[in-house]
């Protein structure tokens, strides 16, 4: 999978997203157009568009365009 298809698959809103990166569970919830919940071991934030999703250094201090080679997928 690559960021776009990532970023269009979020953007969908119809259900979470949810990988493995360095070893902790982390994952996505599009909960509307506005508020998208991300998580990555203990770790929660909120933030209020897809682009802030993609670019927001959350995981390690890297944005999920960055990484998403990287982790494994458990649902897309």
């Amino acid at each position: 999978m690559n960021a776009q298809k990532l970023k269009d698959r979020i953007n969908q809103l119809c259900t979470h997203v949810t990988f493995d990166y360095n070893g902790r569970s982390c994952g996505i919830d599009p909960l509307s157009a506005s508020e998208f919940d991300m998580w990555c071991g203990d770790e929660s934030i909120t933030l209020n568009s897809i682009d802030e999703v993609m670019n927001k250094p959350f995981f390690d201090g890297k944005a999920l365009k960055d990484i998403v080679d990287k982790v494994e997928f458990i649902t897309e």
